[in-house]
């Protein structure tokens, strides 16, 4: 892992620095130095800080993906639900949530602080003080990173304000919501500046971890995925992603699936996520970066692994990791993996550490401590032992490489973008414009299946290639496999307009398995998604009421 740009992300969290803000003074005191706002960023390292600032607003617990963009915005649908039946602490992902939801009115303000950090170094950058080509790589850093924020704004609450330059005073915040073609070409416009401008992963100056060509090609893909669905629904995007996909998978060509002999390239994949101990920039386009930080009094963490992590219930001071068993799976992943699948005993483990230190199955596929496994901190250091009577309890090994643990917070990376994702968006793309599946697009699909240990879909599931219809249910099944518990299944399902149906369909799973009582004790809990969901209103949130209430120029959303 890249230490020295990622201890970058302690100094941001300790040091102030002003370059946000309009004000003329702090404290009554004559400033003895010129490092301000506008003249800020004329070296490398200070740009080095002030992209590092711009990340602290993305991988920030409250607001960003250490936790809510993560977590607790994204379950309510057919991969999890909030557990704790006894809150409301989830608003979002029970559809419980309203203006003032504190998810929402977090998100949006790490969302629109690193909107506003990028604008001003896009327009304060020295172009003097670098060399040719720096300037430009620079610049296509912010401009990636605003992109990349005003996707996450407009794939939560679509129509949204566009703010293109840096606030100077409260009437700059005055903006009514852009038109969705609007946000679109803003997004589009700094992705392009980005693809054209940053290195690529393999280039020997970049650092991991930043952005790099590849990751805004994919994201631009994504971008244009979601233009050719709900609800912009303007399909001929479909020809604009595969443009993109196809560069990254065969024009480019550097691009791979993390793959082994023994079909355990998947779980060596995330523990890399989890271990901190590299960056695997193969298969990982993009990632949000953590790191354990307290050997020199600094948490950079976030609740990756704690919150939706396999269940550690077992408490003995602070010498061993806890979870928050905030996320459980609905019946639908016990049910979606072929038994080959060497996914499903990674993402659905179902074992847990319980209070008295036996590491034992979960034998309930409704019990909260069904968890998921994909961001582990943890695992038996003997699976055979499961379940034994081991009098000393049994023993397990910490996955992420803590020297001084922190029982709730981790160092887990989280994945923004993977090349199975590209893979998946291709096989979907090529479907739609040739109105079903091409060899390609089977190939694609092919190798997603195949690093999992399973075999062909024209040898396991011939059926998927009867057509259009088919083989898009087939997509939709493999990229929750592949990409569950990653936050893109919402937007998924958000896309294709099945949100309400795969609601209705994870209940009528929930309803016809061997293990569903009506009195079992979580089970209220689990219903509230199925209860609260209102198409009319929950396919977008609402603008946060604090936005409301300063942006004068502002209207509510529809219905809320």
């Amino acid at each position: 892992m890249n230490t020295k740009y990622i201890k970058k992300f302690g100094l941001v969290a300790t040091v102030l620095i002003g370059m946000g803000t309009s004000c003329s003074s702090f404290l009554d005191v004559e400033p003895k130095s010129s490092w301000n706002s506008d003249n800020f960023y004329n070296s490398e390292s200070r740009v080095d800080l002030g992209i590092a600032g711009i990340f602290s607003k993305f991988s920030a617990s409250a607001g960003g993906y250490g936790s809510t963009l993560s977590m607790e915005m994204q379950y309510g649908t057919d991969e999890g639900y909030y557990s704790r039946g006894w809150d409301e602490n989830w608003a979002v992902s029970l559809y419980s949530h309203v203006s003032n939801s504190e998810a929402i009115e977090e998100s949006w303000r790490q969302l629109y602080g690193a909107v506003n950090e990028c604008n001003q170094m896009i327009a304060r950058l020295d172009e003097s003080a670098f060399e040719d080509g720096q300037y430009e790589w620079y610049l296509a850093e912010a401009r990636f990173l605003r992109a990349f924020a005003y996707y996450n704004l407009t794939s939560w609450w679509n129509e949204v304000p566009l703010r293109l330059d840096y606030t100077k005073d409260q009437f700059d915040n005055n903006k009514p919501a852009a038109e969705l073609e609007e946000v679109y070409a803003a997004i589009e416009a700094d992705f392009k500046y980005a693809i054209e401008n940053l290195p690529h992963a393999s280039d020997s100056e970049y650092q991991p971890g930043r952005p790099n060509k590849m990751a805004a090609e994919g994201l631009l893909a994504r971008l244009y995925m979601k233009m050719a669905g709900y609800p912009y629904q303007q399909t001929q995007y479909y020809d604009s992603a595969l443009v993109y996909t196809e560069d990254i998978i065969y024009n480019d060509g550097w691009h791979e699936l993390t793959t082994s002999e023994d079909s355990l390239g998947y779980r060596n994949l995330f523990l890399n996520y989890i271990g901190g101990s590299s960056y695997n920039t193969k298969e990982s386009l993009f990632e949000i970066s953590y790191k354990n930080n307290l050997d020199i009094g600094i948490s950079t963490m976030g609740a990756v692994g704690n919150y939706n992590g396999i269940a550690f219930d077992y408490v003995d001071g602070n010498n061993h990791p806890t979870t928050q068993k905030s996320v459980a799976l609905t019946p639908v992943m016990n049910q979606i993996y072929e038994i080959e699948d060497r996914r499903m005993e990674w993402n659905v483990p179902m074992f847990q550490m319980n209070k008295s230190a036996k590491i034992v199955r979960v034998s309930n596929v409704f019990a909260p401590q069904n968890c998921p496994g994909k961001f582990r901190r943890w695992e038996p250091a003997n699976y055979e032992e499961i379940d034994t009577n081991n009098p000393d309890g049994e023993e397990y090994i910490l996955l992420t490489n803590e020297t001084i643990l922190s029982r709730n917070q981790t160092p887990i990376n989280f994945p923004i973008l993977r090349f199975s994702d590209v893979l998946l968006m291709h096989a979907e793309a090529l479907n739609e414009v040739n109105g079903g599946p091409t060899g390609q697009a089977i190939e694609c699909i092919n190798r997603v299946r195949q690093r999992a240990g399973l075999g062909t879909l024209e040898e396991d599931s011939p059926s998927s290639l009867a057509g259009k219809d088919a083989f898009f249910q087939e997509i939709m099944d493999e990229r929750l496999r592949e990409l569950c518990f990653e936050g893109v299944r919402k937007f998924d399902l958000i896309r294709w307009n099945k949100l309400e149906e795969r609601l209705r369909f994870t209940e009528e799973v929930m309803r016809a398995h061997p293990d569903y009582s009506e009195t079992f004790w979580a089970m209220d809990g689990y219903k509230r998604p199925f209860i609260n969901f209102n198409p009319a209103k929950h396919m977008v949130l609402p603008f946060p009421l604090q936005e409301i209430n300063i942006n004068t120029s502002l209207n509510q959303k529809e219905n809320w």
